[in-house]
């Protein structure tokens, strides 16, 4: 996708989502690379199944993510293995599985914008999603309450062209306030 179209559509997903409507990320521009092609002009493959799943989502090679800008990495808390990530020309994706198997965290930045988004939590449903996010210009992190689900996405504009780092929680509210017993996923940051 051009530069041009990611910043037109992204214009227009800002906009919807400014409004406080909810939009699908679109996909690329269509192209007649199949993903297996993409993959090979990128020069580096993207194996782990989930994070492909959400790269494809996203419009592959010619998508809001680009391509890979190195392989599948292992992430660990606290000496424990915890998921996947991957980086790629305008952000990285990462596989989080204690907030469910399949949950799947991708920051991205464009025209001014970082993009977050994040599912499915399923088997968890939860009545909200607590995002979390710092940058250079913000080093304290800010933290947005959200709608609930299995999914959702945010955006911040930009305030520093350093990078931005997102994560999620899913939170059930009750009586006496919040519960969230899935925790914060991994980090999804945009490129510094």
């Amino acid at each position: 996708m051009s530069a041009l179209n990611r910043r037109l559509a992204g214009v227009v997903l800002g906009s919807l989502l400014a409004l406080g409507g909810t939009a699908a990320v679109p996909a690329a521009a269509h192209t007649d690379a199949t993903p297996a092609q993409g993959r090979a002009a990128c020069g580096i493959a993207v194996n782990e199944p989930h994070i492909n799943g959400r790269w494809n989502a996203l419009g592959g090679a010619a998508g809001w993510l680009g391509c890979p800008t190195s392989g599948t990495r292992d992430v660990y808390l606290n000496g424990v293995y915890a998921g996947k990530r991957q980086y790629f020309d305008y952000g990285n994706v990462t596989w989080s599985p204690r907030q469910g198997p399949n949950m799947v965290v991708a920051a991205w930045e464009d025209a001014g914008y970082a993009y977050f988004n994040w599912g499915t939590t399923s088997p968890y449903h939860y009545d909200s999603f607590l995002i979390r996010y710092t940058s250079a210009a913000d080093p304290q992190g800010t933290q947005r309450e959200v709608g609930g689900g299995t999914s959702g996405r945010v955006r911040v504009r930009e305030q520093t062209n350093g990078a931005y780092t997102f994560r999620v929680e899913g939170c059930d509210v009750g009586l006496f306030g919040h519960t969230c017993r899935q925790g914060w996923t991994l980090s999804a940051s945009t490129p510094s």
